[in-house]
């Protein structure tokens, strides 16, 4: 989903504000009851910095799809064309910021997305990375809002340690079915649209859930059954605790675990069904099962590709 990202301070009249770019690349807040294009920002996951970048749809529309990055000494806010990947300045992590979140660059966590100023905040008002933090005012906190808009595609595929000429993959001629690793079907020796995974961070107002892996073909999303069990996917619509993923270090160096549940249920992790000894050929099958301390059966590899909007 996309998001109206909005700050806890309020207009002049009283109106609620919303983050948004102009077509220079300026970041401001605008009155939200207008809800254009700038006001839209999908947040795509990154593995590299386990933070998300915040891309804008006017950004998209005008034709170089860009993300919010900090610039010019860790202080003005601009968009940035995704050109060579994402950097620790255009990613972002989200903190407890009293009733709402704080919203902080991965590259610092003394920075905070700030609206400029003591107030008024009228439309237009300049947002900046500010260095200091005023233990949740309102023009530093924010909400995220479900806008309606789409996601923009971050793709991965998703290689088991334990077979790793492999890659995760869904069935587009059983989209509801288990989800299975399979030997690489693209170009190039790369992934195919059935092996190819969407990854996008959910936040719910103020909570932040995880990352929501949707695969390229069938546009579904990858869901556990609730406690663990068979790995499957459904309905983009259905985004809930079972389909919403904690991604974490595994015990080898650039391998990650992905998790669900938590809380009063369990925590299950994405793992390759089978014995530890293997072997793994295409078309084992995936479930989510409890943690096995460091197996290669639930430690991934996830390779980014290139991401195109289809």
């Amino acid at each position: 989903m996309g998001y109206f990202i909005t700050p806890g301070c309020l207009g002049p009249n009283g109106e609620t504000l919303a983050l948004a770019a102009t077509e220079s690349g300026q970041i401001v807040v605008q009155d939200a009851s207008a809800q254009t294009s700038a006001m839209f920002w999908s947040l795509i996951y990154d593995n590299a910095s386990g933070g998300f970048a915040m891309v804008n749809l006017l950004s998209s529309e005008l034709g170089q799809t860009s993300v919010l990055t900090v610039v010019a000494g860790e202080s003005v806010l601009a968009l940035q064309p995704i050109v060579d990947g994402l950097s620790s300045a255009s990613t972002w992590d989200v903190a407890a910021g009293g009733n709402a979140l704080a919203v902080r660059p991965t590259m610092s966590t003394s920075i905070n997305l700030n609206v400029a100023g003591n107030g008024p905040y009228p439309p237009g008002s300049e947002v900046i990375a500010y260095n200091g933090w005023g233990g949740g005012q309102p023009n530093e906190v924010w909400t995220f809002v479900d806008s309606g808009s789409e996601d923009y595609p971050w793709n991965y595929s998703l290689a088991p340690e334990c077979a790793p000429a492999t890659v995760l993959a869904a069935n587009p001629d059983n989209a509801t079915g288990q989800l299975t690793i399979q030997t690489p079907n693209g170009t190039d020796n790369g992934a195919g649209p059935a092996q190819l995974w969407d990854a996008n961070f959910l936040i719910d107002g103020v909570t932040a859930l995880g990352v929501v892996f949707t695969n390229e073909e069938i546009s579904m999303i990858m869901q556990s059954a609730p406690g663990g069990g068979p790995v499957t996917c459904t309905d983009s619509g259905q985004a809930g605790q079972w389909s919403t993923w904690i991604v974490g270090s595994a015990q080898d160096e650039g391998y990650s675990t992905m998790r669900t549940g938590g809380g009063p249920d369990p925590q299950t992790y994405l793992t390759v069904l089978g014995s530890p000894q293997g072997p793994f050929p295409p078309g084992t099958t995936v479930v989510a099962g409890p943690w096995q301390g460091g197996s290669e059966m639930q430690a991934w590899l996830m390779t980014p590709y290139s991401h195109e909007v289809t």
